[in-house]
């Protein structure tokens, strides 16, 4: 039984963050399909991520966020929009 607990804990942990993850990448992507895919994305990365685990709340709201737009510009590179990759540097060096 400590597999589905665990399991439950790490859904429980994504959850919190599920909102935020998409809401970086819709203010990234400014299109919900894409924000939608890469969210996605952020959010499994982040079930993989020991470090996001046994993290505190305010540090997994960081890991996710960085997530979030580390899926967001590997969408727009996947995609070869030029002009979305340059506005997307501007904004991920400007930490949003």
């Amino acid at each position: 039984m400590t597999g589905n607990t665990a399991f439950d804990n790490k859904v429980s942990l994504l959850r919190t963050v599920e909102q935020l993850c998409y809401q970086v990448a819709h203010f990234l992507l400014r299109n919900e399909r894409d924000a939608a895919a890469a969210s996605e994305e952020a959010l499994l990365a982040l079930a993989r991520n020991p470090r996001f685990l046994i993290a505190e709340e305010a540090e997994r709201g960081q890991i996710a966020k960085k997530a979030a737009m580390a899926s967001a510009i590997q969408r727009v590179r996947a995609e070869g929009m030029p002009q979305m990759q340059k506005e997307l540097t501007s904004h991920a060096a400007k930490g949003m």
